[in-house]
């Protein structure tokens, strides 16, 4: 089910979710179909076929994950379906079940799958399921596909057991759809984007519109033959519909006195004209009324989930150069956010860890060091090891030579150890604490102690 945008408070970003069953009845198998999502080659074993799809040029992330209890080899694609398909006799075996979600295009392609992971792991691994997750990042339509068992994993027979009925209810569909919703406007919120979505249809939200229908793959190849469906055709009108009663709606509104506009949403309007997506403290007034327009009741809360496991509560203080949030550390060490900058308290290694994850979770693009030359040092190998950033995404310090040996030891596929033209390719010395680097001059956020 796809929402339309309306006007209000809120911008509707596309909510779609669509749970199929994957049925040998219908001509289909675990193995095509895990093939075909992930753009490789399986060879099925129970039928001696092989499924080709390495053309598949769309395919932009993939992976695999399994419950505690899984062992190591069903994280390969190719013996976890052939496994799947072994343990099914029946001619109309349900041999896999798949989820098929549309990623918010407000979010970047990181965030994407950060929102994908945390949906995957609250919802499904601890459920006991194994989810094949691939993202298709397609021009306007970024989606992703979640193929799923159907039986549990039996660790006696190092395989697979007995379905599992409660995974196929009515019951489990509405919570992925309601659960889906959350965590999407959970992300929304994070990265300072105002569209949200409703798992609801538009008649239980008490929206006044239409809703479209799904198009789908086959009518979006007829499209590309130049034949336009009877889903498009009926979506069109649909589209013409709504947009008429949207802009009778909007000169109704339009006719209002300015007087009589909410001064709350004022400032909002105001705020968001500064274009600051958290708090800049250059720019104290605007951000301060942008952060109390919309994210008093909401970052807090939003800190304090992400961090339930490390951190004992979230304090909103002043500070000499601005409002930030005081994130207080299990172990006794304070991180401080700023929004568009996170400083860290005594350099502690729970602090740095604390406070890459932050940054990885605001969907920073990479990191502008400052402070002493052995904090730089240690965020420079905790970031890059951790595999949160790349070493050209991070400026403000030049790793010296131990850093590099380290580098090799633990991630010899950089191979930056020993070539120096690489390390100048990537290290952008910094005098005017701009933050600016990269190919396209990009701004980047401050992480410093």
């Amino acid at each position: 089910m796809r929402k339309q945008r309306r006007s209000g408070e809120l911008n509707m970003a596309i909510y779609h979710l669509s749970v199929k069953i994957i049925s040998r009845s219908s001509g289909r198998s675990s193995t095509a179909s895990a093939a075909y999502r992930a753009g490789q080659k399986i060879h099925d074993r129970r039928t001696g076929q092989f499924f080709d799809y390495t053309r598949k040029k769309e395919v932009s992330y993939r992976r695999i994950f399994t419950p505690p209890n899984a062992p190591q080899w069903m994280k390969d694609r190719e013996q976890l379906w052939n496994a799947v398909e072994q343990s099914e006799t029946r001619k109309d075996a349900q041999v896999a079940r798949e989820i098929e979600v549309a990623l918010p295009i407000e979010l970047s392609p990181s965030q994407h799958i950060i929102l994908l992971e945390r949906f995957v792991h609250t919802q499904l691994t601890s459920r006991g399921m194994i989810a094949d997750v691939v993202i298709h990042n397609k021009p306007g339509n970024p989606h992703a596909h979640i193929l799923l068992n159907t039986r549990e994993i039996n660790i006696t027979f190092d395989g697979f057991g007995k379905k599992n009925r409660e995974w196929n209810s009515k019951e489990q569909l509405e919570g992925w759809r309601e659960q889906w919703a959350s965590h999407c406007n959970r992300r929304l919120s994070i990265a300072s984007s105002k569209s949200r979505i409703d798992h609801r249809s538009l008649q239980d939200q008490g929206v006044d519109q239409i809703p479209t229908v799904h198009v789908g793959a086959n009518c979006h190849a007829m499209d590309k033959r130049g034949i336009t469906s009877k889903r498009k055709a009926l979506n069109t009108l649909i589209q013409e519909k709504n947009m008429s009663n949207e802009k009778s709606k909007q000169l109704i509104a339009s006719l209002k006195l300015e007087g009589e506009a909410d001064p709350i949403q004022q400032e909002i309007v105001q705020a968001k004209k500064s274009k600051h997506l958290f708090l800049n403290p250059t720019d104290t007034k605007n951000s301060r009324k942008y952060r109390e327009a919309i994210f008093a009741r909401t970052y807090i809360p939003i800190l304090l989930e992400i961090f339930a496991s490390d951190c004992k509560g979230v304090d909103e203080i002043e500070t000499e150069i601005g409002t930030c949030f005081q994130i207080n550390l299990n172990g006794g060490g304070k991180i401080y956010d700023y929004g568009s900058q996170i400083k860290i308290a005594s350099g502690t290694d729970e602090e740095i860890k604390v406070a890459i994850r932050l940054a990885v979770e605001k969907g920073w693009q990479g990191l502008h060091l400052t402070g002493s030359d052995e904090f730089r040092s240690e965020i420079f190998l905790q970031a890059v090891l951790s595999g949160a950033f790349r070493p050209e995404q991070i400026t403000g310090y030049k790793p010296t030579k131990r850093d590099l040996e380290i580098i090799s030891d633990y991630k010899p596929a950089l191979k930056i150890a020993n070539d120096t033209n690489i390390i100048k390719s990537y290290v952008v010395d910094k005098t005017d604490g701009s933050g600016a680097g990269g190919a396209g001059q990009v701004h980047l956020p401050r992480l410093k102690i």
